[in-house]
């Protein structure tokens, strides 16, 4: 404890200020009169080196220590207490929002049971981001590999990564088992995108938005270019609200965008909201022909002009509207900007903010969300490729102790009973063997559980996580399936069972099925329980859900393509917009069938929902219009 270390400091210092002239006084008194007579000056004066002028002398010193000791500890005292009530201020108070978390969280950590599948959770909690400068208004927000957003710019880019995702469901034109598919379009997000995705909590407070002074603001410091890809980035997030028209919220030049993005930025002239010029010339043209008092002004992003003529043209063309200027602006005001983007906008004042800052390589992956996704063109039908000999099916294999349901919500069943995951990063893991069975290193396994660290700082989490995850299979009284060979993990076939694998066991067949095709494409949807690891948000797992979905939904109009009665079909496709209920394509067919069945209302109707569907899922977007 620390208490009884300050009560001894406290006495000490109390000694050593009061215990020297308690001595001194009482033991000598001061060592001269009060007011000395002329007799006694005289007398010094004559013979100054007496035993009396000795003493006194020497007591004098003493005196004079003291006193040069009391100062330096008073002083040193002073400063330390100055120095806590700075502290002390600058502390944030938890708001209501966080207090009530964390009353929730002691809670759950006290009332908790043990047998919890997934009681420790292991992803680092982003937490809001506060700074200790003077008079600075702490900003919630998340720290990513090569910048920091603040919270609702996280929350946006976590957004409009599923609104990715949800236009590639959108567009996918179902194809038959078999045949050659095209899915390109099931690239991963970049790793800046995931480490977003996997940093933003789900809500995050309202933060105030940061207005930019119109006229024009130089941005100048370490943080500059950074701040300036930040300011483009969540400008554009803006066009993802539905406005009903187009409307340009950037304007910049082709030169001033490769400075700012690198030599290997791709096209972004389709970006929705900018604007692209040739030359700065350009830009300011068509920023004052796109100046309109009645709608927003957009924002003109370019690098300081060095001909005095372009910087008089364009400060006129800012009067009215916002300039963004890297390198000091003369005619207008110029911000300071730090390296984690901290900056002080009005030099007359304390107040300081924090901008969102980014590095080429981090702008450049998060503007990729924010492209709109090219149409698909229309499935050409190819010739399928058979096998002169056709496949046998897979031997069933004998019932293993260990089951692992990876459809739907993932569970690890041992003997039919639930085993107790206590990390769900180890359930994480768990997933992540299954939808590989060729197994995964330790580099791809902390990638992927814990984007945007890097994997040799959490290598031993993820050793930590993989030995927790074999004790508590162990305890079921059976081996751990986990294999380790040649710095790869994967899961023993011989212990445990998937339900993945027999769902891709089953595609596989139908793939190469000669005869009674009907019964194989039954398979695949008897064996497709769910999307993979539904009620989880692990952002690598995306591509692999969404290519899954689509070996199901193929098989679906598969079978409804080969069924002649309209009846059955159209319960066929009812079936796959269960599986996939935002494929337009899907829905036109069963809208096709109900027309066909004579009824064009619940056709209309079921389009009608469709597009209600949509709008509900994209609040900030038009989809139905993209």
């Amino acid at each position: 404890m620390r208490w009884p270390r300050q009560v001894a400091t406290a006495a000490a210092l109390t000694t050593v200020l009061t215990g020297p002239p308690i001595v001194l006084a009482h033991t000598v008194g001061w060592p001269l009169p009060t007011r000395p007579t002329q007799e006694q000056l005289h007398q010094w004066i004559s013979d100054p080196l007496t035993d009396n002028t000795l003493i006194a002398g020497l007591v004098l010193l003493a005196w004079m220590l003291w006193a040069l000791l009391a100062s330096i500890t008073l002083r040193a005292t002073a400063t330390r207490l100055i120095k806590t009530v700075q502290r002390l201020r600058r502390v944030p108070l938890p708001t209501p929002m966080q207090a009530t978390a964390t009353g929730m969280a002691g809670a759950a950590a006290l009332w908790t049971p043990t047998t919890t599948s997934t009681a420790t959770i292991d992803a680092p909690t982003p937490t809001p981001t506060t700074s200790t400068n003077h008079q600075q208004t702490a900003v919630p927000g998340v720290d990513i590999p090569g910048g920091w957003l603040p919270a609702d710019t996280a929350q946006q880019i976590a957004a409009a990564s599923a609104l990715v995702w949800l236009r590639r469901r959108r567009a996918y034109q179902p194809q038959p088992p078999g045949q050659p598919r095209d899915d390109s379009d099931l690239t991963p997000l970049p790793p800046t995108v995931t480490a977003v995705q996997a940093a933003t909590p789900p809500t995050t407070p309202p933060t105030t938005t940061l207005v930019l002074p119109t006229g024009g603001i130089g941005l100048v410091g370490p943080g500059a270019a950074d701040a300036a890809r930040g300011i483009l980035l969540t400008t554009l997030l803006q066009a993802l609200r539905p406005t009903g028209h187009p409307t340009t919220l950037v304007v910049t030049s082709r030169d001033d965008l490769h400075r700012l993005l690198g030599p290997h930025v791709p096209a972004l002239h389709h970006l929705p909201g900018l604007t692209v010029t040739d030359t700065l010339d350009d830009a300011i043209t068509t920023l004052t022909r796109t100046n309109n008092p009645s709608s927003t002004p957009p924002t003109l992003l370019t690098h300081t002009p060095t001909d005095p003529a372009t910087a008089a043209r364009l400060a006129a063309a800012l009067t009215h509207t916002v300039g963004v200027l890297i390198g000091a602006w003369t005619h207008g005001p110029t911000w300071q900007i730090e390296a984690d983007g901290h900056s002080q906008p009005d030099t007359s004042s304390s107040d300081r903010t924090r901008l969102c800052v980014l590095t080429d390589t981090a702008a450049r992956d998060l503007l990729t969300v924010l492209a709109p996704t090219p149409a698909i063109p229309p499935a050409t039908a190819v010739p399928r490729q058979r096998p002169p000999i056709p496949a046998p099916p897979p031997a069933p294999s004998p019932p293993k102790p260990l089951t692992l349901q990876v459809l739907g919500n993932p569970t690890l069943r041992a003997d039919g009973t639930p085993v107790s995951i206590r990390r769900s990063a180890a359930l994480q893991i768990l997933v992540a063997l299954a939808v590989h069975p060729d197994g995964r290193t330790a580099r791809e396994l902390a990638t992927i559980t814990w984007p945007g660290l890097a994997p040799h700082t959490v290598t031993r989490r993820l050793y930590t996580t993989l030995s927790d995850l074999r004790r508590d299979i162990t305890a079921t009284g059976h081996p751990s399936p986990v294999e380790h060979t040649n710095d790869r993990y994967r899961l023993s076939r011989n212990h445990i069972d998937v339900d993945l694998w027999r769902l891709n066991a089953a595609i596989d067949n139908a793939a190469t099925a000669l005869t009674d095709s009907a019964h194989a494409y039954r398979t695949i949807i008897d064996h497709y329980t769910g999307d993979i690891a539904a009620n989880h948000t692990w952002p690598w797992l995306d591509p692999i859900r969404e290519k899954t979905r689509r070996h199901v939904i193929d098989a679906h109009t598969a079978l409804a393509d080969h069924t002649p009665d309209p009846t059955t079909r159209l319960h066929q496709l009812q079936d796959a917009l269960r599986a996939d209920p935002y494929n337009e394509h899907l829905h036109h067919l069963a809208a096709d069938t109900l027309t066909a069945l004579g009824k064009p209302e619940d056709a209309q109707a079921l389009l009608v929902r469709y597009h209600q569907r949509l709008a509900e899922m994209t609040p900030h977007e038009s989809l139905t219009n993209s």
